[in-house]
């Protein structure tokens, strides 16, 4: 991109942080232990950076090893979900807002994955591909590794859809607007996170297909 985007380190620092405490929540339900609840932070927080970099872009070190602030803001939100998250955790202002907190990082990671696919002349589909990869990645690899059933797949609010919607939208910007990449990247992320929001808000869900029981399937 000729004039690349920066995500602010404030935002892209709590992102982190948020899905880290998404990560730990999980293992904290299936009553992981210390360790575990790190790792479910950690890769919550940075699979999706990490699939993209060793996947797709393969251009040296992740940035995941690069600073060392995506580890340790990781290790802290596993730290605050085990010796404090009980005391938020059965609040609905606690869930609301990780909620919304996770609808802002989707949008934002979604447009750093994108422009790294476009500074390597990655085809538009491509970059769309590796936008959402970045956005949802780290949710797909922590159900991976709790052993359930992939989440992104399943009847529930618009998750990937939003984070397509909005990657489509950055490439359709791109390719019909003169729009400079820092106003595409943020019509992108604001997109996604209305997408996102309402679906939380007004509970908004996709359906599942009807249909394919396997009680009507012949014998």
């Amino acid at each position: 991109m000729s004039d690349a985007f920066s995500l602010p380190l404030a935002l892209d620092y709590s992102a982190t942080l948020i899905w880290a405490v998404s990560g730990a929540l999980v293992a904290a339900r299936r009553k992981y232990d210390l360790v575990g609840l790190c790792g479910m932070a950690l890769v919550s927080a940075t699979g999706g950076g990490l699939v993209r970099d060793g996947l797709f872009l393969q251009q040296g070190p992740p940035a995941l090893v690069q600073t060392p602030w995506y580890i340790a803001l990781s290790l802290v939100g596993a730290l605050f979900v085990y010796f404090v998250g009980r005391r938020f955790y059965a609040s609905p202002r606690f869930t609301f807002t990780i909620g919304f907190a996770d609808a802002l990082g989707l949008g934002a990671y979604a447009v750093i994955g994108m422009g790294k696919a476009q500074a390597v002349g990655m085809s538009n589909l491509g970059v769309i591909l590796v936008g959402l990869v970045n956005a949802v990645g780290g949710g797909v690899l922590r159900d991976l590794l709790v052993g359930r059933e992939q989440t992104i797949f399943k009847p529930g609010t618009l998750n990937v859809i939003a984070a397509l919607a909005g990657c489509v939208l950055f490439v359709a910007l791109g390719e019909w607007t003169s729009l400079e990449t820092a106003a595409r990247a943020w019509a992108t992320i604001a997109v996604t996170f209305a997408l996102r929001a309402a679906a939380i808000r007004f509970n908004i869900k996709t359906a599942p297909t009807e249909g394919f029981d396997d009680s009507n399937s012949a014998p």
